[in-house]
């Protein structure tokens, strides 16, 4: 720890500190921790700025706007909506791009200090990754690690509504789902490239080296994400909508879809194991299993996440509580993987595989799900 002097200046890290990236230039900030954090911090009376690393396909203007623009909270009577950038201006911010340097670099740090006119041994730096938090102190800064996944310092506090409407809910679990939604649509994007891909492929010939990894990384994402993530976090808040008085039939096409999900997913697995282990003569007719169930999934489900966003989302959470969202969110976030983040990164190295970075970054850059005004359907406004 560096020698300690008055506190002057708070940087925070953005990525899993202050919020989920869900995509090239789109920060979901936690809720309501982040909010509470920076209302601790702004008591303090320091200054506060963030220092980030962006890949090199977002800039740090777009950086900066992805992280002064997260939503935190939405006033009750004013329906006035409160973001990160209330408390965080945008010059505040240092990125890697503008720094030539990354964490945990101590010279970003530095340069950071510099840009609000304090000493390192003024700052402190407050991150969930600990090589980040030793590059800052190298640079002279105090550090507090933080804890990830986000949230458990603050457990007591209720997660209120935001940006509700007839399509919205605004209770959290919706602002997780859509959010995991937002990476579905690229995974339903790999697929669609790769049944066509392999619409075209000939059997007698190796599967071209990109497609047969994203093939993989297909068959990956959702066995090990799709499924245990988020449909059966899905699942688990039915149950509680039912307690409160909701009728299950209102909800039951959703189980319906997502087994019929699983079929076809069970389908795709048998195919991409034939495809791998299987004879020469069955690989003709494996690969089009490969394609023909993975794309009978991507018309279901495309259809399934705009009925999900529209209807259900704001169905069961009619019948919650404040009580019961903050309760359902403490509740699935332990089912499944806590972080998708190391999915997201699955997902950009298949797009990369079959060429569609580009179009990835256009869905990542539709409009925030969570939190749209009008009661036309995000989702459906976006197509």
């Amino acid at each position: 720890m560096a020698e300690s002097r008055p506190l002057r200046a708070v940087f925070f890290d953005a990525r899993d500190t202050l919020g989920n990236v869900v995509g090239p230039g789109q920060l979901v900030a936690f809720r309501p921790s982040t909010e509470q954090l920076l209302e601790s911090v702004k008591a303090l009376g320091v200054k506060i700025g963030v220092i980030t690393n962006l890949p090199d396909n977002v800039s740090a203007a777009a950086g900066k706007k992805m992280v002064t623009e997260a939503v935190l909270s939405q006033d009750p009577v004013t329906g006035k909506y409160r973001t990160i950038g209330d408390f965080i201006p945008a010059k505040h911010v240092m990125t890697n791009h503008e720094a030539g340097v990354s964490k945990p670099d101590p010279r970003i740090y530095k340069k950071a200090a510099a840009l609000l006119g304090v000493k390192p041994s003024e700052s402190l730096f407050c991150g969930e990754n600990l090589p980040e938090c030793l590059g800052a102190a190298a640079a002279g800064f105090n550090y507090q690690l933080k804890p990830f996944p986000p949230g458990h310092e603050f457990l007591p506090a209720l997660i209120t509504k935001l940006g509700g409407s007839k399509t919205n809910s605004g209770r959290a679990f919706e602002a997780l789902f859509e959010m995991e939604h937002m990476l579905g649509e690229r995974i339903f994007a790999i697929g669609k490239a790769v049944s066509e891909a392999l619409k075209k492929q000939n059997p007698k010939r190796p599967i071209d080296k990109g497609v047969r990894a994203a093939m993989g990384i297909y068959v990956y994402l959702i066995d090990i994400f799709a499924d245990p993530t988020h449909l059966r976090a899905e699942e688990a808040v039915i149950p509680i909508a039912v307690a409160r008085g909701m009728d299950p039939r209102k909800t039951q096409w959703v189980l319906n879809h997502h087994e019929q999900a699983r079929a076809y997913w069970r389908s795709i697995d048998v195919a991409w194991h034939r495809i791998l282990t299987g004879d020469p003569d069955d690989r003709a007719y494996a690969i089009g299993d490969f394609w023909r169930s993975t794309e009978a999934f991507v018309i279901l489900f495309e259809h399934h996440a705009v009925r999900e966003n529209d209807d259900f989302y704001p169905t069961v959470g009619a019948y919650f509580s404040d009580n019961d969202d903050t309760l359902l969110m403490q509740i699935i976030m332990q089912i499944g993987w806590r972080d998708i983040g190391p999915f997201a990164g699955m997902v950009e190295s298949a797009e990369k595989a079959l060429g569609i970075g580009a179009a990835a970054a256009a869905i990542a850059a539709t409009p925030k799900l969570t939190f749209k005004k009008s009661g036309a359907s995000p989702k459906r406004a976006a197509r």
